[in-house]
């Protein structure tokens, strides 16, 4: 085959492949949901991270907006949990912009900006959690540890 012709059916052949590729199924996503709450349930914090980000990079289809929100809260805590803080903080805000009162994420990203020592913006995550009020008994008790760790940061 002419060499010219080659090159282009290669680079058309590479550009299609993403599209060939299996999607991600119902069953697969519920296992890796699964599996997701398995490793936190444990405690292992790489295999969070590892399963969370495959949620997201392999089945984000699949993600209903109201599970998307939990997806990148549970990403994020096991970035923190790991010390990545930056990781933690950026996954924290696609919470938050996925839901604005989805304060558990605020709350990790406030924890994560304490860590790496920017109490400014620790403060302002911590007060924009108690801000966001309680709706469920979840968020109700994450306004109650912003406002014990507002308390503790303002002491420092």
């Amino acid at each position: 085959m002419n060499r010219f012709l080659l090159l282009p059916l290669i680079a058309f052949l590479l550009s299609v492949a993403p599209l060939l590729a299996e999607e991600c199924s119902l069953s697969a996503y519920e296992t890796l949901a699964s599996d997701g709450k398995s490793a936190d349930n444990a405690r292992e914090w790489g295999k969070s991270v590892a399963t969370y980000s495959r949620i997201l990079a392999e089945c984000r289809a699949l993600v209903k907006d109201a599970d998307l929100v939990k997806v990148y809260d549970a990403l994020s805590v096991a970035q923190l949990m790991m010390g990545n803080h930056s990781e933690a903080i950026e996954n924290a805000k696609k919470c938050i912009e996925t839901d604005v009162r989805y304060n558990a994420c605020m709350m990790t990203a406030a924890r994560s900006h304490e860590s790496l020592g920017d109490r400014d913006a620790a403060l302002e995550y911590a007060k924009s959690a108690v801000d966001a009020g309680g709706y469920d008994e979840y968020s109700s008790a994450v306004v109650i540890l912003a406002k014990d760790f507002l308390r503790r940061l303002e002491k420092k």
